[in-house]
């Protein structure tokens, strides 16, 4: 194992990067472009409505699962100071890398503790998740439940004995939580009842799937309360802007983890050279038909690259080469396990919405790569530290280019 990481450097990324984000609290940082601040502000008056009746309708502030906002809520009337409340939500903000890392230990117990401490500590220096740390958003708070799911999960599936545990019934609680926080969640039960009913005796599996319906029956509750859950979702049907869309923010998170075989830092067997370059050409042909009737205003979000692509070149080139990018990743890596084509294909249809957001996948996206996809390629990539350390120089231009966006609101001015 290629390991260019001293004995401490894990440690002292995650410090270092620590500091980073109570700096970047400390000047009111939105590297996400303003959104996640203008989210925080629009939901205080819903906070503070919680704190008189917890059952109180939230669609005039939010159409959002209210578990996060009672929490703040619960927060806010022990501080009673916004931003030391905003100080607090950062230091639980650093159980995500903390749980990602306990995730990639057991996922990963031959790789070099230091390199899978560093991998966990460049959450941190996301500009979305940092936005959602510094002004508290749901999306944190339903990953730290969601990183105890996929934990339990692991710890579970490592016994190999495939029967209804603690570790088992602990994963579905957990990630129950993380649905009620964040409802789009309910992809990952679908796609774990999967792995339940390919590893679980059939009297088994008809026990969790019934724990299942019941942990579910509060949310229908909440639905029947309050329907613009559901029929607020956002869900579209123009699926040719949704899929090129996803295809091209996944693009953005995957290249870096992708490069690395081109710099030679590892191999990924290609067997049947033809057969790839046949889908190569089926998946620029899909691209290209899909790009004649793509309609998608950047106002409502559509990733970095999107974004990128009308300021740089005033058009959708860089978009749709990164669409085709996206696709031939996500082909190769489903071709690994159908497991994977099924993951895949549950995030393209979650987030099939009128507004598509580049954070609804950061980091999300990485967690699902290293934690749950069944593939060779994390392992090789977490053998090789010169592979962490392209990330991190990747994600900290990712980083100055939003802070700058951010401040000088280039993309702001351009699209509005």
């Amino acid at each position: 194992m290629k390991n260019v990481f001293s004995s401490k450097s894990g440690s002292l990324l995650f410090l270092l990067c620590t500091i980073s984000l109570f700096v970047g609290l400390y000047f009111n940082e939105d590297a996400g472009g303003g959104g996640t601040r203008a989210d925080f502000i629009n939901t205080w008056g819903y906070v503070q409505a919680l704190k008189q009746n917890i059952f109180i309708d939230s669609s005039k502030w939010t159409r959002l699962l209210p578990l996060h906002y009672l929490f703040i809520s619960f927060l806010d009337s022990i501080i009673k100071n916004e931003f030391l409340l905003r100080g607090i939500y950062c230091l639980i903000s650093l159980l995500v890398p903390y749980l990602f890392y306990l995730n990639l230990k057991l996922k990963y117990p031959k790789i070099n503790k230091n390199i899978l401490l560093s991998l966990a500590s460049i959450v941190l220096i996301l500009p979305y998740y940092r936005s959602s740390s510094i002004w508290p958003n749901p999306h944190v708070t339903a990953f730290i439940f969601f990183l105890l799911s996929t934990y339990f999960f692991i710890k579970w599936e490592a016994k190999k004995n495939f029967k209804i545990d603690f570790h088992l019934i602990l994963h579905i609680i957990v990630l129950a939580i993380a649905v009620y926080t964040r409802r789009y969640y309910v992809i990952f039960f679908l796609y774990f009842i999967v792995c339940f009913f390919k590893n679980l005796k059939f009297s088994d599996f008809t026990v969790i799937c019934l724990l299942i319906l019941l942990l579910s029956l509060p949310g229908f509750w909440i639905i029947y309360q309050y329907p613009y859950y559901l029929t607020n979702s956002g869900f579209s049907l123009k699926f040719y802007n949704s899929i090129l869309i996803n295809s091209s923010i996944m693009s953005f998170y995957l290249i870096p983890l992708f490069i690395p075989v081109l710099l030679g830092n590892f191999k990924i067997e290609f067997k049947d050279k033809r057969f790839y370059i046949i889908s190569l050409v089926i998946i620029i042909a899909v691209v290209f038909f899909m790009s004649l009737f793509f309609s998608y205003n950047p106002r409502l979000g559509g990733g970095y690259i999107l974004k990128l692509s009308n300021l740089l070149i005033d058009g959708n080139l860089l978009f749709y080469l990164s669409s085709i990018i996206g696709f031939f990743m996500l082909f190769y890596i489903s071709k690994e396990n159908l497991l994977n084509l099924f993951m895949i294909f549950l995030i393209f249809l979650m987030f099939s919405n009128q507004m598509i957001m580049q954070k609804y996948f950061e980091p999300m996206l990485i967690f699902i790569f290293f934690l749950i996809f069944h593939s060779k390629i994390p392992e090789k990539f977490l053998q090789n530290s010169k592979n962490i350390i392209f990330l991190y120089s990747y994600i900290l231009i990712f980083l100055i280019t939003a802070i700058i966006n951010d401040v000088f609101k280039i993309s702001i001015n351009y699209f509005w």
